[in-house]
């Protein structure tokens, strides 16, 4: 004897829905779209983001002489943007940031105004 939620369950199952959906895959899939999209993201640095680690070490430095450091005393660390204004008034300059953390580093070099490239990774401090 068939009743009505067997009618209505039977078109369900056959359904494309989350539901229907390994959970599994579903996770592995928001995972690597994740990792994909943070890939992506950690190649440019954008104007808003800080010169800063926390614990560690980061610094803007013009031709390997440091311009600017974090410093556990400031009250806030120097923005890309900030950084960015100093690097347009000599262009011709060797722009980079350093960012080095405990479990990962990353290093930028303006390639064009506003634009900074990263081109260095590492482990950090670990």
């Amino acid at each position: 004897m068939i009743t009505e939620l067997d009618e209505l369950v039977r078109p369900a199952e056959t359904e494309e829905s989350p539901s229907n959906i390994d959970f599994e895959d579903v996770i592995a899939l928001i995972i690597s779209e994740t990792c994909r999209q943070w890939a992506l993201s950690d190649q440019y640095l954008l104007p808003e983001a800080l010169i800063g680690v926390g614990i560690g070490y980061a610094a803007l430095t013009r031709d390997g002489e440091t311009v600017y450091e974090e410093d556990s005393k400031q009250q806030e660390s120097m923005t890309v943007a900030q950084a960015e204004r100093l690097a347009v008034r000599e262009p011709q300059r060797d722009w980079r940031i350093h960012l080095v953390a405990q479990l990962e580093d990353r290093h930028y070099r303006r390639e064009a105004t506003g634009v900074w490239v990263l081109y260095e990774r590492g482990y950090g401090l670990s």
